[in-house]
């Protein structure tokens, strides 16, 4: 699949099919770049509460392309938090990022594979089974916590935040403290603040620069927003 050669109607094959294995999701928008393209997808699960993922392609070689997707959560409720802690709106923003290969290969206690690697110039029907086995494993991950629902999103969102090392997760945010505060996890939530707050030392210490130290008091202020709120609850 020479995603340079007509990257257009390559694009456009790829939303396809993506929406054949996945019919509850829709796709949106699109990324053209030399050698690579991407696409959004998203699923509303109940009022405020949806999923949604980034699917990319790209070059691995001059002959191999490789098909990665990643996972994220977005909950209204946990951006009305959000916003409290960072100070401005962040009503357009999810919470957690994290592996779809790394994550379903976990669950089975199993070690993440590569990512799947096909010829640049691949034919629709050999393409297929590769989007298809994404959402096999997509499918996997929601049995996993009983189903894609509000509930199973909740469930999902606590058990990868407590697996962030092996689930292919982004770094620790704001987000994801807001979210463990806003399912009943308290603990986990201070778990995840310490954890940040380490993190931002060691930068600290290891880039002794202003425009680190500015970002650094912003979190700490953000921290402070965030539990004055939770303590009014």
């Amino acid at each position: 699949m020479k995603v340079y050669g007509a990257p257009r109607a390559k694009l456009r094959m790829a939303k396809r099919l993506w929406c054949s294995f996945q019919p509850g999701s829709s796709v949106s928008g699109g990324r053209i770049t030399d050698g690579t393209f991407s696409f959004w997808s998203e699923r509303t699960l109940g009022e405020g509460v949806k999923v949604d993922w980034s699917v990319t392609a790209w070059k691995v070689d001059d002959v191999s392309c490789s098909l990665r997707v990643r996972m994220g959560f977005y909950d209204e409720r946990v951006t009305a938090l959000r916003s409290i802690a960072m100070g401005f709106d962040m009503s357009r923003v999810g919470f957690l990022d994290f592996d779809v290969l790394a994550t379903s290969s976990m669950m089975d206690g199993q070690e993440m594979p590569d990512p799947p690697v096909f010829d640049s110039e691949v034919e629709v029907e050999e393409f297929a089974p590769i989007v298809e086995g994404y959402s096999r494993r997509i499918d996997r991950i929601w049995d996993f916590v009983g189903g894609a629902s509000v509930q199973g999103l909740k469930s999902l969102a606590i058990w990868v935040m407590r697996n962030r090392d092996r689930a292919g997760t982004t770094s620790n945010t704001m987000g994801d403290i807001c979210a463990a505060f806003v399912y009943g996890e308290r603990q986990l939530a201070y778990e995840l603040i310490a954890e940040l707050r380490s993190q931002w030392e060691r930068r600290v210490q290891q880039e002794p620069r202003q425009a680190v130290f500015e970002v650094y008091d912003n979190v700490r202020l953000g921290i402070e927003r965030l539990q004055d709120a939770v303590r009014l609850h």
